[in-house]
């Protein structure tokens, strides 16, 4: 056993953790997703699964599926694509490809259990978030090796390369109703392990968007 290999075992997990995903970001950044084609984007897009239910962004519409958005289409969309509602997922594709660009749902009377519950189900279903903005908005991003770490995301924003981290695809929840940040809103959910039947009801504006920002380009610039 050399030094080297010795040095590596005798590393914390944290440490090893945080090296690993260095080194994978640093693969990622030598390939150049923008020059990729639309086909070869929405794969590598579709591969990472997200989405709701059977509407996954990058994935090509099945038949029934295109049934649905020719029945209920009644939406403005850019030139180029359509915009559907199934049940309560708004779809939004590509007219050319039948490739999901986008999904989203909302609920504009949102209560604080519905507010508190939709994180803890995000939180169940991705983990700890990747960043948070202004105390209503969380985001959790996700690269060529799945969901970008906290971590990562604060090395490479305090290195002051953020512009280069490569973001396939995003998972954001958005609230009109404001915490002190997300990071508290969430150590207290934790802490309280439940929702409080008591708690005072008040009524927000919560959406969950998951799309890809360079696909969505790669389609509307085309």
């Amino acid at each position: 056993m050399n030094h080297f290999t010795r040095r590596i075992i005798q590393l914390s997990p944290i440490v090893l953790a945080l090296l690993l995903l260095t080194v994978s970001y640093s693969s990622a950044k030598n390939i150049d997703y923008k020059a990729m084609s639309k086909a070869e984007l929405q794969d590598v897009v579709a591969a990472l699964e997200l989405g709701f239910d059977n509407y996954i962004v990058g994935r090509v519409l099945t038949e029934e599926q295109k049934m649905i958005a020719k029945k209920n289409n009644d939406y403005k969309a850019y030139p180029g694509t359509v915009k559907f509602k199934d049940g309560e997922y708004f779809v939004i594709a590509d007219t050319e490809t039948d490739a999901v660009i986008a999904v989203y749902t909302r609920n504009t009377k949102a209560t604080k259990q519905d507010y508190k519950a939709t994180v803890g189900n995000l939180m169940l279903q991705y983990g700890e978030p990747t960043a948070e903005a202004h105390g209503k908005t969380i985001y959790w991003n996700f690269g060529p090796d799945g969901m970008i770490s906290e971590e990562l995301y604060r090395t490479v924003k305090g290195e002051g390369k953020l512009e280069t981290l490569v973001v396939l695809a995003t998972v954001k929840f958005s609230s009109s109703e404001y915490a002190d940040t997300m990071t508290d809103l969430i150590k207290k959910m934790e802490e309280d392990g439940k929702i409080k039947q008591s708690e005072k009801e008040t009524s927000s504006d919560n959406y969950i968007m998951i799309q890809s920002d360079l696909l969505t380009r790669k389609y509307l610039d085309n």
